[in-house]
């Protein structure tokens, strides 16, 4: 199983950064990775609640809320891409600090591919993702501070 671990501070209240967190299908709006988004299950928040994301390329996720705890922690697990994920969950974790939130993603997942799937995750996955998951942490922080600026 591959992971790794990237935060930032966001200058804002937890409930501030949950307000955009939580809100399973707008992540469109904050992470330039997804160019579109949306809800796929009646409810729009909380365990159990699926979306579908567009990253553009014709490269989609299908994913599930599998841990919610709010203001806390979200995990969302991919359940259908056509990325080589044999498995994923995406973790997000919050914290309050006198600055504002830490806010910490950390994948654990696992490539299609058996052995060149570890090979594949070593030589190239784990840095692109990497780099990937720190842009969706930036989206987040300038789209949070940039809501409170406008409020």
């Amino acid at each position: 199983m591959g992971t790794f671990a990237t935060e930032t501070i966001i200058r804002a209240a937890v409930d501030e950064v949950w307000r955009a967190l939580g809100q399973i299908g707008d992540i469109y709006r904050w992470n330039p990775g997804v160019k579109a988004s949306h809800t796929t299950s009646e409810v729009e928040d909380g365990l159990g609640a699926t979306r579908f994301c567009d990253l553009g390329g014709g490269n989609y996720l299908d994913e599930a809320v599998v841990a919610w705890q709010p203001h806390e922690k979200l995990t969302m697990r991919i359940m259908g891409t056509n990325l080589p994920f044999e498995t994923a969950d995406v973790r997000f974790t919050l914290r309050p600090i006198s600055a504002g939130t830490v806010v910490s993603v950390s994948p654990l997942y696992k490539l299609k591919y058996g052995p060149l799937g570890v090979l594949l995750d070593k030589v190239y996955v784990q840095k692109s993702y990497q780099k990937g998951m720190e842009s969706l942490l930036a989206g987040l922080k300038n789209y949070v501070e940039g809501e409170l600026v406008e409020n």
